[in-house]
């Protein structure tokens, strides 16, 4: 299978041919359709973190996908061939043509969102629910200040704080106000012309940090007594959590298919939505780590004002579609509708309807 791969720390990306992953009995493999850009790839490449974030080398990058299921292992009851799926998981392993994955770390791909779509999904919303809900505690009625609110992760924690009934508050450009309006914060603080904890009238129960250093230290400020501060970049001082009596904590997104499940149907609703900036093919990964470099210069040995950095939107993800040609994948679905039992001489109903039922392989538009 053709997939991309890193060979050392800080080198270059290589696109090339592995070997297909073989299953467990307790495993699914998913033929990836796309797949998502997240920084944590880069941080990862680029040996930066290895103490704490180590991989094996050589190693395939990609935190979240969506796609196939493409062979189920004998201990699998839920899932099916051709059942269309989305999922993260902590090692990578994405930016490839299949993916062996456990059945815990996935769910359903919602049936109104494209592939790339899906894909910009897992990762970022799980760490927005998993932040505000699960270590923040959030409740309704309460007030949340998410620090970063235009990024991936902010775009998702302010949708889900608004329709869990919380007052919610975001620090970002103020060029994005009108972006995190729609999005369901009720004030957006622009970062560079305003000091959050100067403007706030009232101090908050949550404060979710998407962006640390200051900004952190700051945050304890405004937060009530008994307030909860959760960091997903760096560490909670605890002598500061001590000195104003509140909890904190640095989290660590949990892949998780009942969260996700959760959260798919919540998209399928139209309740919150997902945000892709750009797309590009598997291929041209490198392009899309120089777009995403912009914002953490010096990582993976990319500049940030080299081609393509501009062009990167302050918020959405970057996806790289994985699947071949659409008449590829229409054939693949043929394939499939006719090993469970169509026959060559059907209607052309038949065809449309199988193609409705199979929409997992093909790419939505």
């Amino acid at each position: 299978m053709k997939a991309v791969r890193l060979l050392e720390y800080g080198g270059q990306l290589v696109f090339d041919d592995v070997p297909k992953p073989t299953i467990s009995r307790d495993e699914i493999l998913v033929k990836i359709s796309s797949t998502a850009v997240n920084h944590l790839d880069l941080v990862k490449a680029s040996g930066a973190a290895r103490q704490i974030l180590p991989i094996d080398l050589p190693w395939i990058p990609g935190h979240e996908y969506s796609g196939v299921v493409e062979e189920i292992g004998s201990d699998v009851a839920v899932w099916a061939t051709g059942d269309a799926v989305f999922g993260a998981n902590g090692v990578g392993g994405a930016y490839a043509e299949y993916l062996a994955v456990k059945p815990a770390a996935i769910a359903r791909k919602p049936s109104n969102l494209s592939f790339e779509d899906a894909a910009s999904v897992p990762v970022a919303a799980q760490t927005a629910w998993q932040g505000i809900f699960t270590h923040g505690h959030l409740e309704k009625g309460q007030t949340i200040l998410i620090h970063g609110g235009a990024g991936a992760v902010g775009a998702y924690a302010v949708q889900l704080a608004s329709h869990a009934g919380a007052t919610v508050i975001a620090t970002a450009s103020g060029t994005d106000a009108a972006y995190l309006n729609s999005l369901g914060a009720s004030r957006v603080i622009d970062h560079r012309s305003e000091q959050f904890e100067k403007v706030l009238q009232e101090k908050v129960d949550v404060v979710f940090d998407l962006i640390g250093g200051e900004t952190q230290k700051r945050s304890f400020l405004v937060l009530k007594e008994g307030g909860r501060l959760i960091s997903a970049t760096q560490p909670v001082s605890q002598e500061e959590t001590a000195r104003y009596r509140v909890s904190g904590e640095m989290m660590r997104l949990a892949p998780s298919g009942d969260v996700l499940g959760k959260i798919a149907r919540l998209l399928e609703e139209g309740t919150i939505r997902p945000d892709v900036a750009t797309v590009y093919a598997l291929q041209d990964v490198d392009q899309a780590w120089t777009d995403i470099a912009g914002n953490l210069p010096g990582f993976h040995g990319i500049s940030p004002g080299g081609p393509g950095a501009a062009r990167h939107s302050s918020h959405g993800k970057i996806v790289l579609r994985v699947a071949a040609s659409e008449d590829e994948i229409r054939l693949r679905a043929l394939e499939l509708y006719l090993a469970r039992g169509a026959q060559p001489g059907s209607e052309m109903e038949d065809w449309l309807q199988a193609e409705r039922e199979l929409v997992a392989v093909k790419l939505a538009r």
